[in-house]
């Protein structure tokens, strides 16, 4: 259960009622007394001939002062719970079923929260008394055991917070509770469950009122105790909260995220005098001094970044690894040391991080006394420091996106064909404003100009990538369950049940096709429930250390996932648009020489074009058709270019993609406008917005009267309305049969209606790949094949 979530429950108070009762407790006791060269014998002996003393004892105890007019008897009860070796290391207890206060516990515990200065509360949960939700789940799970035989952990997922508020101290509890001997009775007839309701039940675990009506408690009572044990998981619950809290980029962006991150290092260092401090690593840019990531423990107004440069803050970095100085005193003293120890630090330990080889940043951990931070300590975060570099990388990233934000903001990067147009324009701004006007810059607006569009998009991209999520979730959720099932083989522990049971759950649903969230929640589940598990195992059962050191091994060290199959789709997906790219970007520049026009270039699954050519977009040139016609031929032998090189790269891609091309034609010149808001050219008119509709939509093109895609691979797709737009491209493409180009094979098919676009056709010609030797696209060539037309 999420006990972040806000829980429905329909209780104040608990519904049903429960007693204290040894019944379960002496039975056992009687087995022992009876049972010969058993080592408690006598002393099960003698506590039944104690108890037939008091026979109040043997009953439902109502009143519990009883007990505090037995005690040495209660204590010898207890003894065969609790062994009594365990009291000063152990914090165990025990309590009436689902009650609160124990009425037996060990003397760690009683020492631990009996202090006035010492608060023990439910770490999470905001305004709701999760003290009574989780009594009512704890009710729950044993009627399921008890009755149903539907055994449900009982070790509820709540973490306690330990706080010495004298000393400064926190520690993070889980409760194990055993329920050996608590008896549940039916108050009345129950009726039996369905696969149906138990998954109702599991699927709505924040809905208490839904468990109530399949469960009523105040059918149920509860008789016996309950025996619980603390286990101190401040380790494994604090690096976990950071691991999250640095997926957030406000964590280490403000001081509030920061006085979070320093709290948890006090709680992992067991110190709440510790000091913290990180900083990113200075890029050569000197203004990255003003970078927001600088909150180091001395601060930036007493020492910048280059007076940290031959101290041992540099000597970490250079040698690579954690200096941990244990007394200031003793070592050589600098600006550094000596503002440090001005501040009160005696002791201090430096964490550089590096990605790649490359340093990201540094961590700093300090304390006022020497002596007082150790590398096991240090240690502990081992495997949070590459989550700290990821956010300190992802945030420098940030702040220099924000920088060329800026940029762009005042200084709108444009493209060298128009970039005479926007000067003049800013012109006639400056001059109209230079006497105190109010005038704004004139819109940029080019008229009567032709659109050319061109696409190469990865064909099944979406299903691929889907086949390789659901591949690399398969695996590694199988690997974990299988560790899962041989820890069962050494120790059956009723938590490994549930985490199987939902292992499998997460299997199916990944087989039976992911839907949308389902792989955030997946990764979520094993990242924040099956890995800290399966790293609890390791630590506690010693055969299981090599299986979970494998498992953890085959995951992506920053990603902390199995990222093989995406891996392999992420890499050859962008060594395909690499090479497309590479292809359009040198071809272009070579045919800007032809005539000058607008041209952008933008990654999808593919690489897209759009390009715009016409008068108006040039001043002192004279426009003609002819260079449109040598444009739509340059496209056609990029197009083979692009196909012939990727047929050619496809035994290299670790999964087999491949691509389909499209031309669209639009010969009616249209306007396009500069959009201030976008930084970025829009058409103009509403006629105009047909062709941008028929852009976004002819790649799922049907041909008419059947399923298949007008798109298809080692072909190229040429897109038209009327039949004089293809009268040229007819011309072009005879040429290109002769010189080997493509192949005889020509289709002139109607696309289906699109919403928006209708009455479109497709001339669809196949490229040869018999010869994969890559064409040379000459503009000279262009030229006389399209005067020759």
């Amino acid at each position: 259960m999420n006990t972040d979530k806000q829980i429905s429950c329909p209780f104040s108070q608990l519904p049903f009622s429960s007693v204290l009762s040894f019944e379960l407790l002496i039975k056992d006791i009687e087995r022992i007394e009876s049972t010969a060269n058993h080592p408690m014998k006598d002393l099960a002996k003698s506590t039944l001939i104690a108890l037939n003393k008091v026979p109040a004892l043997k009953k439902p105890i109502r009143n519990t002062s009883i007990l505090n007019e037995n005690l040495d008897l209660v204590n010898q009860l207890m003894t065969f719970v609790i062994n009594p070796l365990r009291h000063q290391n152990s914090m165990e207890a025990c309590t009436a079923p689902i009650g609160q206060d124990p009425f037996f516990a060990t003397e760690l515990l009683k020492n631990s929260l009996s202090c006035e200065h010492k608060l023990f509360e439910i770490a999470k949960g905001g305004r709701q008394d999760l003290s009574l939700i989780s009594k009512l789940y704890q009710a729950y799970l044993l009627i399921l055991e008890k009755f149903y035989n539907y055994k449900v952990d009982v070790d509820l997922p709540f973490t306690y917070r330990l706080t010495d508020t004298k000393e400064g101290y926190i520690k993070y509890i889980r409760k194990h509770v055993t329920s050996d001997y608590i008896q549940v009775r039916e108050l009345k007839k129950h009726t039996k469950l369905t696969s149906e309701d138990i998954t109702k039940l599991l699927d709505n675990t924040d809905d208490l009122e839904v468990w109530n009506e399949i469960i009523p408690l105040e059918n149920f009572e509860f008789s016996g105790f309950i025996h619980f044990t603390l286990i101190d998981i401040t380790q494994d619950f604090v690096i976990s909260q950071l691991k999250t809290d640095l997926l957030d980029k406000k964590t280490i962006e403000t001081s509030e995220g920061f006085e979070v991150l320093q709290k948890r290092m006090r709680a992992l260092f067991d110190n709440p005098k510790l000091k913290f401090g990180m900083a990113v690593d200075a890029d050569e840019d000197a203004n990255m001094n003003l970078n927001l990531i600088w909150d180091t423990i001395i601060p930036r107004s007493q020492l910048k970044c280059e007076q940290y440069m031959g101290t041992i803050y540099e000597k970490a970095f250079i040698e690579k690894r954690i200096i941990n100085t244990p007394d200031l005193t003793k070592i050589p003293q600098d600006i550094v040391i000596q503002n440090l120890l001005d501040a009160g630090i005696k002791s201090l330990a430096i964490v550089p991080l590096f990605i790649d080889e490359a340093p990201v940043g540094l961590l700093e951990f300090a304390c006022t006394k020497p002596n007082s931070i150790s590398m096991v300590q240090i240690k502990r975060l081992h495997d949070v420091f590459p989550t700290f570099a990821l956010a300190l990388k992802r945030s420098k990233e940030e702040w220099n996106d924000k920088i060329r934000a800026v940029i762009q903001d005042q200084f709108t990067a444009i493209h060298p064909t128009v970039e005479w147009r926007f000067r003049e324009a800013v012109g006639h701004f400056l001059a109209e404003n230079k006497n105190g006007g109010k005038s704004t810059v004139e819109s940029i607006v080019f008229n009567d100009v032709v659109p050319i569009y061109g696409a190469s998009d990865v064909r099944g991209s979406s299903m691929e990538r889907n086949m390789a999520i659901r591949a690399d979730l398969t695996e590694q959720l199988k690997h974990a369950r299988e560790i899962l099932d041989y820890a069962r083989q050494i120790k059956e522990m009723p938590l490994l049940e549930d985490i199987c049971f939902n292992i499998q759950q997460n299997i199916d649903t990944v087989q039976n096709g992911l839907k949308a969230g389902d792989e955030v929640v997946i990764i979520e589940f094993l990242t924040k429930e099956v890995n800290p598990f399966l790293q609890l195992l390791k630590e506690r059962f010693p055969e299981l250390n090599e299986p979970v050191t494998n498992y953890f091994n085959s995951l992506d060290p920053h990603l902390n996932v199995v990222y093989k199959k995406r891996k392999e789709f992420e890499e050859s997906l962008t060594l395909i648009n690499e090479e497309v790219s590479e292809i359009i970007e040198t071809e272009q520049v070579k045919a800007q020489e032809v005539f000058p026009h607008y041209f952008e270039k933008y990654r999808t699954d593919g690489i897209e074009y759009n390009a715009y050519i016409g008068q108006s977009l040039v001043k002192r040139l004279k426009y003609s058709d002819i260079y449109l016609k040598n444009i739509r031929l340059w496209q056609l032998l990029v197009k083979v270019k692009i196909a012939r090189r990727i047929k050619l790269l496809q035994p290299q891609l670790a999964t087999k993609l491949d691509i389909t091309q499209l031309i669209l034609v639009h010969s009616n010149p249209l306007s396009i406008a500069f959009r201030q808001d976008e930084k970025k050219f829009d058409v103009a008119g509403a006629y105009n917005i047909r062709y941008e509709i028929t852009k976004k939509r002819i790649d799922k093109a049907l041909i008419n009267g059947t399923n298949e895609r007008v798109t298809q691979p080692g072909k190229i797709a040429i897109i038209y309305s009327h039949a004089d737009e293809i009268r040229d491209y007819k011309k072009y493409i005879d040429y290109m049969i002769a010189q080997g180009f493509l192949t005889n094979n020509i289709e002139d098919v109607e696309l289906e209606d699109l919403v928006g676009a209708s009455g479109l056709r497709a001339l669809r010609v196949e490229v040869d790949l018999s010869d994969l030797t890559p064409n040379q696209i000459e503009n000279s060539e262009i030229a006389q094949v399209v005067s020759g037309s």
